[in-house]
């Protein structure tokens, strides 16, 4: 029986359509009953949900209390604790109190720009903002802008923006008074052209008509070397890339399911060697992979056991990972750890099942593997989703102490705290503790949200030893006790990460410039190391959750220096995956602190990537979307949280090849289709009564009585005039004119009667018979010229669409008395106005109609919480405001309303 059967996803809505109960049903065995998991919700007289049950908790998960005017004024969170606000009359929040006991204080000017935001119970994270006024030089474009940040970390200031409103010149001062400006060019469009960092290494990009990235240029410092990075780079009419040439010679390809556009393999191999990866990805009926066969893999027999490369994914009725097949040369880890090379020839086949509680939990993994079998057990709190790794028969711990109110883990291990600041942001991580002596740690500091410095200590009884990165646009720069200072800058391709390793000072057995192509799978994990001649540098394979199960390196020396791995992040020697909003630990497979953007991944904010770590991704630790295999186009404008490495510089000092229009000539047009004579007649027909002149002899409406006169006139006096020029008239010469070859006497008397008679009778038949043919022919000549037209057609609906709108105002006249109004009839009237447009298009009167309708809706939290003003570079650190966020909700079976 398949694992699915019978197991929908029910919602169950009141007379208003609001959801009130979504019902799941969920099992990991097919022979097994469903289990049936329900969640509330609850919401007030105005239509706002004030309290969400997940299946599992007995109190409601989020409780929101509203202001008057429909703002979120308190929540209450099982997982994140309590957060009380007070908002300004313009939507601005002016005030916060948290469950950490910290008040929060913000400052506007008159146009309701942030000035200051200050924390009273730790002046130490105050931010300040300062803007140009009109003084400032417009040839830098920075009248009004952002100029200059103060925080705890230092100050950065931009000294120019471009026409777009990008800063193309910046300068970070850290809190040691150190120092660096960077530099960025972007074209008309908003994409970066060339990047001049802080170390002076030089990038350039080119791209193709559509936008994207075709090649990438690397120039170090004085000059002293450079590389073609990316040479070439081709997509598909959809977007997603299909081929990517190195700089190193190894060519990068994707093949997707022309039926549906998803990843089916995906290979790298340098000319015609064997390939070096090679992926096949195998699908459900739901789009979920199920199987990925590396082909590139040799077989490895070891302990009577063969390991093929082949890994295979098994999954529940909600789409949560329930079972994963491998090889691996380690067992899943039980603690943090900085991943130790392992013996290549040492692969043994594993299996691990996870299992998970009602509310998402992933609390047990069961590991089998030859040698290391065992389970690894979660204990999570009764009253939250807050937990921690338990080993069975240990006394229960303590969740009150190893977590903060804001949900904040507190230990990483026994006796190693972790340290956070007043935004929730982890400040440092003692990895051992001395009662008399400094610890070995690490700390970490932090400017618009993002990490900006890392500094790791390590003591023993004679020596100090520290290794401190700087994060600038697209370089690290770190130093450490030796005197070594090494310039990481990585190099923007289309897919996989390039990373430039420059020593200023050389470390012993590697030489001073390393170029490290990472070669990724789909869900962005650094797998392989490549260097400039293709040469293995290591290779790293992954446990589902990322624990790193196999590390294999071809010198020890390079091992220190690869830090971007599972998930293209980094990883801290504190064992955890610093993602930008949060951070991970692999070994217990979900997060160390809640979801800061709330609920829109569900109710459990500690859950990784829905619990299908396979299928989907986290790219800031934010928001879980689908295992992305197209190539986002980069938008011209501003971001919405701009930070250091989405700013933009100008270098001056651009060659004139970036981005030359010579190397990108523009397409042809495909020829136009060849018209028959038929449909050339009625083109020209349909062109000469639309044009003035037939307009004015045929005006709209042509089939109207009154118009068949018009035709009747017309043909009447084209008749005349053709009498005229072709018969002769009498009386317009003398009568002694009349014989050429005369004497010039007058004709008899009867025979200048008989001419005029003959002429004006002829006249007269031919003018009558015109009129008459007029009068008839009109609106038959006028019909057709309104079936050309689609005079008819357009009257019609014209009609129809009157009729529809006066049924609309109606309702909305009766609607606006009424105190509260559901979104099903007002969506039903948006798409009534809607349909209307479609058939006459847009008019003043529907335009107003669609505006009342707009009016009538409860306003949302987030748009009242939001001022309305132009986005800056600069944005203060604190979750006052954030911007609109696309969300993508956990993969769920479609909903069956009962």
């Amino acid at each position: 029986m398949n694992i699915h059967r019978r197991t929908p996803l029910l919602e169950a809505t009141d007379s208003r359509g609001l959801a009130v109960r979504r019902i799941a049903y969920w099992r990991s065995d097919a022979e097994a009953t469903p289990v049936t998991l329900v969640t509330r919700l609850e919401h007030d007289l105005a239509g706002r949900n004030i309290a969400q049950w997940d299946p599992r908790l007995p109190r409601p998960s989020l409780m929101t209390v509203y202001t008057l005017t429909g703002q979120p004024l308190e929540t209450q969170s099982v997982d994140a604790g309590t957060r009380l606000s007070l908002p300004g009359l313009a939507g601005q929040t002016l005030q916060r109190w948290d469950g950490r006991n910290a008040i929060w204080l913000m400052t506007y000017d008159r146009q309701l720009r942030p000035l200051s935001i200050k924390n009273s119970a730790s002046p130490a994270d105050d931010e300040t903002l300062t803007y140009a006024d009109a003084s400032a030089d417009a040839g830098y474009n920075l009248r009004g802008r952002p100029l200059r940040q103060d925080d705890s970390s230092g100050s950065l200031q931009v000294q120019s923006y471009n026409l777009v409103g990008q800063a193309v010149r910046e300068q970070r001062i850290f809190f040691d008074e150190k120092t660096f400006i960077s530099q960025r060019t972007c074209n008309p469009q908003g994409l970066l052209v060339a990047q001049t960092d802080a170390g002076q290494h030089r990038q350039q990009m080119h791209y193709d008509l559509a936008g994207q990235l075709k090649a990438t240029h690397l120039t170090l410092k004085g000059g002293v070397q450079s590389w073609e990075v990316l040479l070439d780079a081709q997509y598909n009419a959809a977007g997603q890339l299909v081929l990517q040439r190195n700089g190193n010679g190894v060519s990068e390809h994707w093949q997707y399911d022309p039926a549906n556009a998803r990843l089916i393999r995906q290979w790298a191999q340098k000319g015609s060697e064997p390939p070096i990866q090679d992926f096949e990805y195998t699908y459900d009926p739901v789009g979920l992979i199920t199987r990925i066969v590396d082909a590139a893999f040799k077989p490895v027999f070891f302990a009577n056991q063969r390991s093929d490369g082949t890994r295979t994914f098994d999954y529940d009725s909600l789409y949560q990972l329930s079972g994963a097949t491998g090889c691996s040369a380690a067992a899943h880890p039980q603690g943090p750890t900085w991943p130790p090379p392992t013996d290549p020839k040492d692969l043994r086949q594993y299996r691990h099942t996870y299992e998970y509680d009602h509310g998402g939990n992933l609390f047990k993994i069961i590991q089998v593997r030859e040698g290391a079998s065992r389970t690894q057990q979660m204990f999570i709190d009764l009253h939250s989703n807050r937990g921690v790794w338990h080993e069975p028969g240990d006394p229960l711990p303590d969740l009150s102490r190893l977590f903060d109110p804001h949900g904040n883990l507190m230990e990483r291990l026994p006796g190693q705290p972790l340290l956070w600041n007043s935004r929730d942001q982890l400040q440092s991580v003692v990895m051992v503790s001395r009662p008399d002596a400094p610890d070995d740690a690490e700390h970490y500091l932090y400017s618009q949200g993002l990490r900006i410095y890392k500094r790791h200590d390590r003591y023993s009884t004679k020596i100090s030893h520290f290794h401190e990165v700087r994060y600038l646009p697209g370089l690290e720069i770190s130093c450490k006790e030796n005197g070594e200072e090494l310039h990481t800058i990585t190099v923007t391709t289309g897919a996989g990460t390039v990373r430039c390793l420059y020593w200023e000072s050389d470390p012993s057995n590697i030489g001073s410039t390393q170029l490290r192509y990472g070669l990724n799978d789909h869900l962005s994990s650094c797998l392989i190391e490549l260097d400039q001649t293709a040469q293995l540098i290591s290779h790293e394979r992954f446990f589902p959750f990322g624990a790193t199960a196999s590390f294999t390196t071809r010198s020890d020396v390079e091992v220190d220096y690869k830090t971007i791995r599972y998930s293209g992040k980094e990883l801290d020697r504190s064992g955890f995956y610093y993602y930008g909003e949060r951070y991970y630990a692999p070994w217990l497979g979900r997060w160390t602190q809640p979801d800061r953007h709330g609920v829109v991944d569900g109710l459990n904010l500690y859950c990784m990537s829905g619990n299908n770590p396979i299928n989907f991704v986290d790219r800031q630790g934010a928001t879980v979307v689908p295992a992305q295999t197209a190539i986002n186009m980069p938008s011209p404008g501003p971001t919405r949280r701009p930070s250091t490495q989405s700013t933009a510089a100008q270098a001056p000092d651009v060659p004139a090849w970036v981005d030359n229009p010579q190397d990108n000539p523009p397409g042809h047009l495909p020829p136009k289709p060849e018209q028959t004579w038929r449909q050339w007649g009625k083109a020209s027909v349909l062109t000469a009564v639309n044009s003035r002149v037939g307009l004015a002899l045929l005006p709209v409406g042509t089939s109207s009585p009154a118009n068949a006169a018009i035709v009747a006139t017309v043909l009447t006096a084209a008749a005349q005039f053709t009498l005229g020029t072709t018969l002769f008239n009498p009386g317009w010469s003398p009568p002694g004119t009349w014989n050429p070859g005369g004497d010039g006497a007058l004709p008899p008397a009867d025979v200048t009667q008989q001419i005029n008679r003959t002429f004006n009778m002829t006249t007269l038949g031919v003018t009558t018979t015109a009129t008459i043919g007029g009068m008839i022919l009109g609106p038959i000549v006028g019909g057709y010229v309104d079936e050309l037209r689609g005079t008819k057609d357009k009257a019609a609906k014209n009609a129809q669409a009157g009729k529809w709108l006066d049924k609309a105002d109606e309702l909305i006249a009766e609607l606006r008395l009424q105190e509260h109004v559901s979104d099903k009839a007002l969506n039903a009237l948006h798409d009534q106005v809607l349909e209307s447009e479609e058939l006459t298009g847009i008019s003043w009167r529907s335009m107003g109609m669609l505006e009342k309708i707009t009016r009538m809706r409860p306003p949302k939290a987030s748009q009242l919480s939001r001022r309305n003003s132009a986005p800056s570079a600069f944005s203060l650190n604190t979750d006052f405001q954030r911007g609109d966020a696309s969300r993508i909700p956990r993969r769920r079976k479609p909903a069956t309303a009962l």
